[in-house]
């Protein structure tokens, strides 16, 4: 039997359990508030923003918008170490005095999802990310993705967000700025902003769904029948629907005027572009303080006075002086250099080129990524923090690990940093970039070790020439 006061004692540490539970997330959101703070400007960041505004509470900590596209950054102070293992994520603590290990599992499917709802809303591709920020967040080691999601220790995160290849042009940030701060909006939002949003946005499902001519779904809560009742709940009728419709856009536009009316104080301003293709300077010209997000304005660079149409004087000669080239970045074409027909040769294999937003990647279909099998992705240069290049480049070999493909299903990766052999021999090969191929195994049904020599081969043809 159970002592006086049992339950109550059981329930209040429930209560504590759950209130020290919120205040470590406050205190490691605002860790990671604090390290992205450190960003260049050319990045933006939000906090505290709604993923369904008007229809649920559910917040995104951190959204990233910037050259490397846009991220959703979820904070997490948990305590202990976390660690990965086998495809999966652990967090290892110490509770009532015994050691215990907790499956992540759910976390990364919620970040996963919250990810993909954002990428649906606002057609945007958005990478889901999680930040350690726990004090042990360090013994983590290199970023790293784990089913889908990218896992990030905060010491590590600004250099990972800077070393993000180039996905947006300055003009598509501005673009996705605007998307995520109309799509997204904060949660000090006025409450009848919120609820005008949510009726628009199922207004508009639900003609999305009768356009494609599928069935509403049903709610046991509002079309049950009850006492009395053989069938569902009459609709009402089709002005009063329409009108309560209408109503709804129109306050949701209204917000969106809002937003557009403060926009020059929110928005990056892009590079300018003068009559002869050069852009203006960028200025850096601090935070808002509403939304967090960093603010630049662009100064353009003054015109020259046009000459008098009577003056036939000729004008003196300028001397153009050629600007330096800009390094191009490397992925396709670069890569290109290990073509499908080599990629067959090698993985006896029929293969399609699968389009990639970094690198190039083959198939077994054209530009169906559920069905790659070999990833080649070559980069200039690579993060301190990338321990399989940097070992590379220290001891001058190639670096064999495991990695997950495009479904999550078990791969073998190679990786080969820039001067570095990929074959020996007298014929051998140097890599012209840092190299790291994938081949997904568990497709090929082939063993990790015939999954190392397929990776070299291909990271040979990749290479072949430089």
């Amino acid at each position: 039997m159970g002592g006086p006061g049992g339950s109550a004692d059981e329930h209040a540490k429930r209560l504590m359990d759950q209130a020290g539970a919120w205040a470590a997330g406050a205190e490691g959101e605002r860790r990671v508030a604090a390290a992205l703070d450190g960003l260049p400007a050319a990045w933006t960041v939000v906090h505290d923003r709604l993923l369904r505004p008007g229809r649920s509470e559910a917040n995104l900590d951190h959204v990233v918008v910037g050259p490397g596209g846009v991220l959703l950054v979820d904070a997490k102070n948990r305590a202990g170490r976390v660690t990965e293992h086998d495809g999966g994520l652990f967090q290892h603590r110490v509770r009532d005095g015994r050691r215990e290990t907790v499956s992540l599992a759910g976390e990364l499917k919620k970040v996963h999802g919250m990810a993909a709802y954002m990428a649906a809303e606002s057609d945007l591709a958005v990478t889901p990310v999680i930040c350690l920020a726990g004090s042990q967040e360090g013994e983590f080691g290199a970023p790293r993705m784990v089913r889908g999601v990218w896992v990030v220790p905060l010491s590590a995160l600004n250099g990972w967000i800077g070393y993000r290849p180039a996905l947006l042009r300055p003009e598509e940030v501005a673009s996705a700025v605007t998307r995520v701060l109309t799509d997204f909006p904060s949660t000090t939002t006025d409450p009848d902003l919120l609820s005008a949003m949510g009726k628009a946005a199922e207004a508009g499902h639900a003609r999305q769904r009768s356009g494609r001519g599928g069935r509403p779904p049903r709610s046991s809560a509002h079309h049950a029948a009850g006492p009395g009742r053989s069938g569902p709940r009459p609709r009402k009728h089709g002005a009063m629907r329409t009108l309560g419709s209408l109503l709804a856009l129109m306050a949701a536009t209204a917000l969106f005027l809002g937003v557009l009316e403060r926009l020059p104080s929110l928005v990056p301003a892009g590079p300018e572009r003068s009559a002869d293709g050069d852009s203006s300077t960028i200025t850096p010209s601090g935070t808002s303080s509403t939304t967090g997000a960093r603010v630049a304005t662009a100064t353009k660079r003054p015109v020259a006075p046009t000459k008098p149409a009577g003056d036939t004087k000729k004008p003196a000669q300028t001397k153009v002086t050629a600007r330096a080239a800009v390094p191009k970045p490397l992925g396709p074409p670069d890569c290109a250099t290990a073509t499908a027909s080599q990629i067959k040769a090698i993985i006896k294999r029929s293969v399609q080129p699968v389009a990639v937003s970094t690198g190039c990647a083959w198939g077994t279909r054209l530009d169906d990524e559920s069905t790659v099998l070999v990833t080649i992705v070559m980069t200039p240069d690579h993060a301190p923090y990338d321990t399989a290049l940097a070992t590379s480049a220290k001891q001058r070999r190639v670096v064999f690990g495991t990695s997950l493909d495009s479904t999550f299903l078990p791969a073998t990766k190679a990786s080969v940093a820039r001067g570095r052999p990929v074959t020996r021999g007298s014929s051998g090969i140097k890599a012209r970039a840092d190299t790291v191929v994938v081949v997904s195994t568990r497709k090929l049904g082939i063993s990790d070790d015939r999954g190392r020599q397929l990776a070299v081969a291909i990271a040979a043809a990749a290479n072949f020439g430089g």
